[in-house]
């Protein structure tokens, strides 16, 4: 019989909370376990790339690990909150890892409808990880402890997506190849799933069943859309970052074409262009509030937008732009120099994502009542990962068709549409998007 469990309240801030060994070790597990899912995503994209030379095969693995956060994000909490939360943990950590082992077999294109199915399996035991552990957290540290708690596990989160998608993932391909790295990342999920199932964390309740499942789950869905129509700022800020969400991924569907027709790189040194942008919009994050005010944050948006456009406009324009170049001089442009002006172009892709993320997240949750803030934010991440479906396969088809430089340039230009149109627009409505009774928009943009 287990003992009662009795958090550590003796200090304050992140090293008070990391004194808590149980809590330690949950925390040490997650940043595993998010840094190798990480890690799996950008194996898979230079695994698919590799096998088929197609930008719309590499589309479909995107949306394999996109679409269970559209279909179980939302559904996972509710059934969590019914369920063991650590024998949840446990499951997802083992079913990760048993679909991670079947990529060890795949080396031909004849594998890839088994590759898509693991993925989805991968994926959907993720969703069910996060919402678990997140009802843990607070009974496990306490309540004068759960702000430094959820800060270091948001920061966790961050840095395990910038390295596992760039820098982890990048290194391990190149140290000991790609098969190889979906061994170790199935070894530390296993290791991983014995950590959790030793722990001993605090005994919660199952919540109670207000109706039917599919009844409560409905409802609560539609309450968070309800308040969203009703709010013209939230709903037009959702459809922002959105479309920042859904560019990021169809770069990443683009991206490992690119690297190889301009930057005459493997795919597996994709990290090459993707980690300096990840760094700025790391950078970005940290120096936001430097240039943030509560009336500037639509205007941020917007020119966020704009510049994302001008920066994928100008990744697709480097490779005819120094052809030009070299037929003109008739001196060969060198690779390293188009190697650092795409590396330059894709830091500022980066920094301008900031703009759009930060401010777009803060105007979400200013206009969001406690009661409601996170349907609210649950419904924007299924929209946003519901939205990028289309956009991914269709850049990964056109890219295959037209070109991926020419798909690139045609993305550009309507990010940048997009930007102007809706600063334009603003400004004339008086810069603010919820209209006054008489029509007219006249409140300050806050």
């Amino acid at each position: 019989m287990k003992t009662p469990f009795r958090p550590n309240l003796n200090r304050s801030g992140e090293l008070s909370v990391l004194s808590n060994r149980t809590f330690l070790a949950l925390w040490s597990t997650q940043a595993v376990t998010q840094t190798a899912q990480n890690v799996v995503n950008f194996s898979l994209l230079a695994l698919v790339q590799s096998l088929t030379g197609s930008s719309a095969q590499v589309a479909l693995i995107i949306l394999s690990f996109t679409l269970p956060a559209v279909i179980f994000s939302t559904l996972a909490g509710v059934l969590v909150d019914r369920w063991d939360k650590q024998r949840v943990m446990v499951i997802s950590t083992i079913v990760r890892g048993a679909a991670v082992g079947s990529f060890i077999v795949v080396d031909s294109p004849s594998h890839m409808p088994w590759v898509y199915i693991s993925c989805f399996v991968f994926a959907t035991a993720a969703q069910f990880f996060a919402p678990a552990e997140g009802a843990i957290i607070p009974r496990l540290v306490g309540a004068g402890h759960l702000i430094a708690a959820n800060s270091l596990f948001n920061l966790t989160f961050m840095a395990s997506q910038f390295l596992g998608f760039t820098v982890v993932g990048w290194l391990l391909i190149r140290t000991i190849g790609l098969q190889n790295v979906f061994i170790v990342v199935c070894i530390a999920y296993v290791c991983a799933a014995g950590v959790l199932a030793l722990l001993r964390l605090p005994t919660m309740k199952a919540g109670p069943l207000e109706g039917a499942l599919e009844r409560r789950y409905w409802r609560e869905l539609m309450e968070g859309w309800r308040f969203i129509v009703l709010h013209r700022t939230l709903l037009v800020t959702i459809a922002h970052l959105a479309i920042a969400n859904s560019i990021y991924l169809v770069l990443a569907t683009l991206g490992p074409a690119y690297v190889e027709i301009v930057l005459k790189i493997r795919v597996a040194d994709l990290g090459v262009l993707i980690a300096p942008a990840g760094i700025c919009t790391l950078l970005g994050f940290i120096t936001m509030g430097r240039f943030a005010r509560q009336d500037n944050r639509n205007t941020m948006i917007h020119y966020g937008l704009m510049g994302i456009g001008f920066s994928i406009m100008g990744l697709a324009l480097i490779e005819p732009a120094t052809r030009s170049l070299t037929d003109l001089t008739g001196l060969p442009v060198p690779l390293t120099t188009v190697t650092v002006l795409a590396v330059l172009i894709s830091m500022n892709f980066g920094y301008w994502t900031a703009f759009v993320s930060v401010p777009a997240q803060t105007v979400l949750q200013e206009n969001s009542p406690d009661e409601i803030r996170g349907r609210v934010l649950s419904t924007f991440f299924t929209v946003s990962n519901a939205v990028s479906f289309f956009p991914i396969l269709l850049a990964g088809a056109i890219a295959d068709w037209l070109g991926v430089l020419e798909t690139m340039i045609t993305i550009g230009i309507f990010i940048l549409a997009i930007g102007a149109l809706s600063h334009f627009s603003y400004v004339r409505a008086g810069r603010t998007w919820e209209p006054t009774p008489t029509g007219r928009s006249l409140a300050p943009d806050h």
